[in-house]
């Protein structure tokens, strides 16, 4: 753009103390945005952004008056100065329709874990839990590992970790498949996909051919690259365990089973089990560990509020109400989702926390996450 130039800090402080500038007359910016080959354009088709013409000095002074003003509301700063560009450009309507939006409310969230600076004594205790979280494998009893059912902790009404970041992991279940020295490996129980896994198997009742679905869910976003076939089977099935159909995931006590698609489809053919009895999953979450496996890992998120354990006299519930769940589409997403909330509130330890639900940032990472679902698991 015409008159505006770009310099270093170093540039800047020179061009000051050799008087040929004042400080003010310099805009400091950290950080740039970036777009993938073609992206920006695909976005401004989609009409996230609006290509306007602007003279310098109009956009030097609104970003100036920015500048005056972030001390008075810095929650709003951002949104007044787009704000008055949309006036500018005759979009002034469409400031009215999404005050308050999700958008809104989500930027300012961000700016203030991002671009409020915190007080010497909350920075202090930033840095603790960092310590904290850093050495918290082995400090504390719980009890975490292969075989182990988690959710997502209560959180205070003030804070949600997962609210701008991994909010797949908001009001979630997990079950751990692995635990060694280098890291914690789950996945994530009560995410549905839009797609679904047909079991087609010959009926030994009437010699045809049958098929039935189950939907394929969301474990995480890692995936098993040694393995062509990354889809993991559980059951919980009290007749299937005595059967012998899989075998225990974990220590003796651990009620979740692991099986494999061909067993699966043998018990349904032979009336032992019904599909869905069954729940596949695609995609692992992981957490790693310091070397040594000395810190870090699930038991590190446990001991740090994150995640909580799940009674043992729950985990057969919890279960029951995540076989509930079908195939995610529009359709079924409001009720996969309510069936999400139900599993996690009744996997509650007894001495958590009681959840602040309606608090608004618990009402905004619940809306975060149905914009995770819809732009991760139907949208696709």
């Amino acid at each position: 753009m015409k008159d505006i130039k770009i310099t270093s800090l170093e540039g800047a402080r020179s061009l000051v103390k050799d008087g040929h500038a004042k400080a003010t007359d310099f805009l400091t910016f950290i950080g740039y945005c970036g777009w993938d080959r073609s992206q920006l354009s695909d976005e401004i088709s989609n009409n996230n952004w609006y290509i306007v013409a602007a003279d310098s000095k109009t956009l030097l002074n609104e970003l100036k008056n920015n500048d005056v003003n972030v001390n008075d509301d810095i929650l709003n700063t951002g949104i007044e100065s787009w704000s008055v560009l949309m006036k500018m450009i005759g979009r002034g309507d469409e400031i009215v329709q999404i005050e308050d939006s999700f958008d809104d409310l989500m930027l300012k969230e961000w700016t203030k874990e991002r671009l409020i600076f915190p007080s010497d004594e909350e920075e202090g205790d930033k840095l603790d839990g960092f310590i904290q979280k850093a050495t918290s494998s082995r400090d504390f009893g719980t009890e975490v590992g292969v075989g182990t059912m988690l959710r997502s902790s209560s959180f205070a009404s003030s804070y949600n970790p997962f609210l701008l970041s991994d909010q797949e992991y908001h009001q979630s279940t997990l079950l751990i498949i692995q635990d060694d020295e280098e890291m914690s490996v789950g996945v994530i129980l009560n995410l549905p996909s839009a797609s679904a896994i047909a079991l087609e198997f010959e009926d030994t009742k009437t010699g045809g051919e049958s098929s039935h679905v189950i939907p394929m869910r969301y474990g995480g976003r890692y995936s098993d690259a040694s393995d062509d076939d990354s889809l993991l089977w559980f059951h919980c099935n009290d007749d299937l365990k005595r059967k012998k159909v899989g075998s225990r995931l974990g220590p003796d006590g651990s009620f979740i089973w692991t099986v494999t698609p061909e067993d699966a489809a043998n018990a349904i053919a032979t009336g032992v089990a019904r599909a869905e009895d069954f729940i596949a999953v695609s995609g692992l979450s992981v957490w790693e560990k310091a070397i040594g496996g000395l810190a870090g890992g699930i038991k590190g998120e446990v001991n740090n509020n994150l995640f909580e354990v799940v009674d043992k006299e729950s985990v057969e519930c919890v279960w029951d109400i995540l076989l509930q769940q079908e195939v995610m589409t529009k359709k079924t997403a409001a009720e996969n989702l309510s069936l999400i909330n139900t599993a996690w509130c009744e996997g509650a330890p007894e001495d958590s926390m009681q959840p602040s639900l309606d608090a608004p940032v618990n009402r905004l990472a619940f809306r975060a996450l149905q914009k995770w679902i819809s732009a991760f698991l139907i949208d696709r």
